[in-house]
């Protein structure tokens, strides 16, 4: 990976729906140059996916709330994978620290919220969960620090 790869993710990170165009002007390249430098981007493993990031306000679902999960080791496996199955959890991360697990839930309210615990709570194999209600978030990214990289290249 060079510099104009980095400047390459650099402005689709930043808006992922930049024309070939643009970065080609910026880049001194021709638009072909940089399609094929996407493509070996996307390839290597260094772009996972294109996706539209929705306002999770506008489309109902403002409650955020984290989930730390206890669970007997020998059945964690398997309620990784359950939990991985619910489609309002949006991350599940293996942690350290006195739980095994930290989940990253969306909901539209705190009804769906304390549903979504009890089905979390009959999932065999978890011992213990503990939840925080986000009330404000100051900083919510996706963006890698790549610029850094360019710097230091």
């Amino acid at each position: 990976m060079d510099a104009k790869d980095i400047i390459i993710l650099s402005m689709l990170q930043e808006n992922g729906r930049v024309p070939y165009s643009e970065m080609a002007r910026k880049l001194g390249v021709s638009e072909a140059a940089v399609y094929t430098r996407v493509q070996k981007l996307v390839k290597r493993g260094y772009i996972k996916r294109f996706q539209a990031v929705l306002n999770e306000e506008k489309l109902g679902y403002g409650l955020l709330a984290f989930i730390s999960i206890r669970a007997q080791p020998s059945k964690y496996n398997e309620v990784l994978r359950k939990l991985s199955g619910f489609d309002e959890i949006q991350e599940v991360h293996d942690v350290t620290g006195d739980y095994y697990c930290l989940l990253k839930v969306r909901t539209r309210s705190k009804d769906e919220l304390a549903g979504l615990l009890d089905d979390i709570g009959r999932i065999d194999g978890i011992v213990s969960t503990e939840t925080k209600v986000v009330l404000r978030t100051i900083k919510e990214t996706q963006s890698l620090p790549i610029r850094k990289a360019l710097k230091q290249s």
